[in-house]
C-alpha cells in the first residue's frame, strides 16, 4: 500500500458571522421551574469544595526560599532523595494499574 504524501486542498466553513442564522430546535415558550433544596451533606461538601478553591496549588513561600537557596549556592540536591521518590511513584503506579 502507498501512502501518497501530496498536499491536498482543505476548505474552510465560513465563518461565524457569514452563516445564516439557525433556528433553535425545542425553544419552549414556557418556563417550568423546578425547587431543588440540597442536604445537609451536599451544602457541607458545597462549603469544603469552597474552602479548597481558595487553597493556593503552590505555595509560593516555599517557592521562594527554594529560589533563594539556589542563587545563593546553598541548595543542596540528594539524587538518592531523587531516585527513591521516582521508584516510589512507579511502584504506586504500577499497584493503581492493577
Amino acid at each position: 500500500m502507498k501512502i501518497d504524501p501530496g498536499l491536498k486542498q482543505v476548505t474552510l466553513p465560513a465563518a461565524a458571522e457569514n452563516r445564516p442564522a439557525q433556528p433553535q430546535a425545542n425553544k419552549r415558550s414556557d418556563t417550568e421551574q423546578t425547587d431543588v433544596t440540597l442536604s445537609p451533606r451536599a451544602a457541607q461538601l458545597k462549603q469544603l469544595e469552597t474552602q479548597l478553591a481558595a487553597i493556593p496549588v503552590v505555595d509560593r513561600a516555599r517557592v521562594d526560599s527554594i529560589k533563594e537557596a539556589i542563587a545563593s549556592g546553598q541548595y543542596s540536591i540528594k539524587p538518592e532523595n531523587i531516585a527513591a521518590g521516582l521508584i516510589d511513584s512507579v511502584k504506586e503506579m504500577l499497584h493503581v494499574a492493577r
